[in-house]
This record gives C-alpha cells, sequence and structure tokens, in this order.
C-alpha cells in the first residue's frame, strides 16, 4: 500500500510543475511521501519514490517562492498602480 502512496505522490510532485497543478499538489506530494516513509512496511522501491516524491514536491515550492521574492518588487510596484 504504501508503494502505491508513494507513487501518487511522486505523481502529484511531477504534475505540481504543470501550472494548473501548482501549489496544492505539491504540498500533497510533499505530505503523502513522508506518510509512506513512515509506513513500517515500505519496500525499498517505495522509499525511493517517496522521497523522490518529497524532493519533487519541495523543489516545486522552493522554485515558487524563488520567483515570487524575485518579482516582489514589481509586483508591489503594480499594486501601487492599481490603487
Amino acid at each position: 500500500m504504501s508503494t502505491k502512496l508513494a507513487l501518487a505522490a511522486l505523481t502529484m510532485g511531477v504534475f505540481s510543475f504543470i501550472h494548473f497543478f501548482g501549489v496544492e499538489k505539491a504540498a500533497m506530494a510533499v505530505a503523502f511521501g513522508v506518510l509512506a516513509l513512515k509506513d513500517p512496511s515500505i519496500t525499498d522501491r517505495g522509499r525511493k519514490l517517496a522521497k523522490a516524491a518529497v524532493l519533487t514536491g519541495l523543489a516545486y515550492l522552493l522554485v515558487l517562492a524563488g520567483v515570487v521574492l524575485y518579482h516582489l518588487p514589481g509586483l508591489n510596484a503594480l499594486a501601487a498602480r492599481l490603487r
């Protein structure tokens, strides 16, 4: 069961890089990956999938945070002009 959970988490982590599947899928990939890693009956393949899911989800969240921080001055200027 935990291998299937790990595979689902990895799938969500990969899909989070597609624009329509964003942040919530990355967060779910991390959460499901951690849940799969906590399962004592996880196989070696499942452990690898779960670790890949956690890393993929965290990578998306870090990339998104970097993009937002990079564009923050422009977003603040846009918000000021819209007021």
